[in-house]
């Protein structure tokens, strides 16, 4: 399929699912008002299909997805409290963990991940009965289990167990009594839809389709998954496949991640991409990122929002020699005049468009240093001491930071090494917050750095978080209406 069909039908869709209601969280109609029985049958039949669940997967992760809110802003990294200013209350919450079950992004986050999963679930139950290639029918049948898994994966770390649906819903009425599964069965489900996809996927596809999920990218998630499960072996496995495939490398300069023009580079196994200049094909990053007040100078138009600020707290992580700071601006000048505001020059200063949702900016969902920072971390935990290996891909990514390299480290100083790197590589991508989940500091190194005394706290908590806060509440509106099948977590 050509790039300009490709985008052709992506508007289509993401049309029409932007004006479907979104009061299921179970999606059965993923294709407009077609029916299952006049689709499903072509080649093209089920790159449309796919287009479709590739434009969920992006509404994951922009703006109106929360992704960044849900992750970032929960974590010791960036805050939504702005210079001057009290914030949005359903951010703020999020921000102080005193959110509500009816928290409208807890409940878009749900919504936009059922309707990612519906329109994954109708791809693969169909493949099989298709008249199309074999090579063809693996690959959107890997890609499809793909986006499944990312779908659980984010679902089961944010609201613990959840329901466990493979299969399309044909009656929702029925769908409300689906239960919660355990979280071992949604990690068993993932790690099954990993493990397949590893078998369908190619190592990559030509520039017209840059951005669909690859060998690389089951692989690379797969590792993770493995990691967050403790089962090291399994983790430091997966990362080397990643690593001995030789498609992906580091960018020589850090910022060069940033810049325009950077979609489907080397370092990137997988983003959700974004495109400037056609209508709902561009994300609105930039707009929420940029500071409260500073439409007309770090962006044209559009908006500037500030719901997703650099803490103090993660800018004064970084050594004097460290070049990755340079992509926390503190401030920008306003008539001659410095505001001191710190904002996120990856987002708001790349491919900003001409206004709301017409960013170019995309959002890595997987990048290899972060892939070889994990296998170094699963490394030191197998052997209980770093290896060679593990040395290695810590230090390549130290020194494309400007840094010398670590050596002569043990089990523990090594990890609390990799552990800060993996903090300060990618600290806006939407891992930190799971990183603390996944090492269990989440309680220990939030609550060292509540605020203790008057003022604005500097990663966004005043009080100490409790156990029950490192899960949300599921959403009121599901628990509304799919009682008792569905029960609310503990604590809400």
């Amino acid at each position: 399929m050509n790039c300009r069909k490709f985008l052709a039908i992506l508007v289509t869709i993401f049309v029409v699912s932007s004006l479907s209601s979104c009061k299921k969280f179970l999606d059965s109609s993923p294709i407009s008002q077609i029916g299952v029985d006049n689709f499903y049958k072509t080649e093209a039949d089920f790159n449309q299909a796919l287009v479709g669940a590739y434009s969920a997967f992006a509404q994951v992760y922009q703006g109106n997805g929360y992704y960044s809110l849900l992750v970032d802003l929960r974590s010791d990294n960036t805050t939504e409290l702005t210079p001057g200013g009290d914030g949005n209350d359903a951010k703020m919450n999020l921000d102080e963990f005193k959110e509500t079950t009816d928290n409208e992004h807890l409940t878009a986050f749900w919504q936009n991940s059922y309707t990612l999963i519906a329109r994954a679930n109708s791809i693969i139950s169909n493949i099989n009965n298709a008249q199309i290639a074999d090579d063809l029918k693996k690959q959107f049948a890997g890609e499809a289990k793909v986006l499944r898994a990312l779908s659980y994966y984010n679902l089961v770390r944010l609201y613990g167990g959840v329901p466990l649906v493979t299969e399309p819903v044909s009656d929702i009425d029925a769908s409300y009594k689906v239960g919660r599964a355990s979280v071992d069965e949604v990690y068993a489900q993932i790690v099954s839809d990993l493990t397949e996809a590893e078998t369908l996927l190619p190592v990559s596809y030509d520039d017209a389709n840059v951005g669909r999920a690859t060998i690389g990218v089951a692989e690379s998630l797969l590792g993770d998954v493995y990691l967050t499960q403790k089962k090291y072996t399994e983790a430091a496995a997966e990362f080397k496949k990643v690593v001995d495939l030789k498609v992906y490398e580091l960018l020589p300069v850090y910022a060069d991640l940033f810049k325009a023009g950077m979609q489907g580079n080397k370092e990137a196994i997988w983003q959700a991409q974004y495109k400037n200049g056609s209508a709902y094909l561009g994300s609105n990053l930039p707009n929420h990122f940029a500071p409260t007040g500073s439409e007309g100078i770090t962006i044209p138009s559009g908006g500037a929002y500030g719901f997703n600020q650099p803490t103090e707290d993660i800018a004064n992580a970084y050594t004097a020699n460290d070049v990755r700071r340079n992509n926390i601006a503190d401030g920008y000048t306003n008539g001659g005049v410095f505001v001191a505001a710190k904002y996120i020059r990856g987002y708001v200063e790349r491919e900003t468009g001409g206004g709301y949702l017409d960013s170019g900016a995309d959002w890595y969902v997987l990048r290899f240093a972060d892939i070889l920072l994990k296998y170094a971390e699963a490394l030191n935990e197998v052997h209980h001491g770093p290896t060679g290996d593990a040395y290695t891909y810590v230090n390549m990514v130290r020194q494309r930071a400007g840094l010398a390299v670590v050596e002569g480290l043990n089990y523990d100083t090594f990890k609390a090494a990799v552990y800060n790197e993996e903090r300060l590589e990618s600290p806006f991508e939407g891992h930190r917050w799971f990183d603390l989940l996944r090492t269990g500091r989440a309680l220990q190194v939030m609550n060292s750095k509540v605020s203790q005394g008057a003022g604005t706290p500097t990663v966004g908590i005043s009080t100490p978080i409790k156990e029950y806060q490192l899960l949300y509440p599921i959403p009121a509106i599901v628990v509304t209406t799919s009682s008792p099948a569905i029960t609310q977590n503990e604590g809400y």
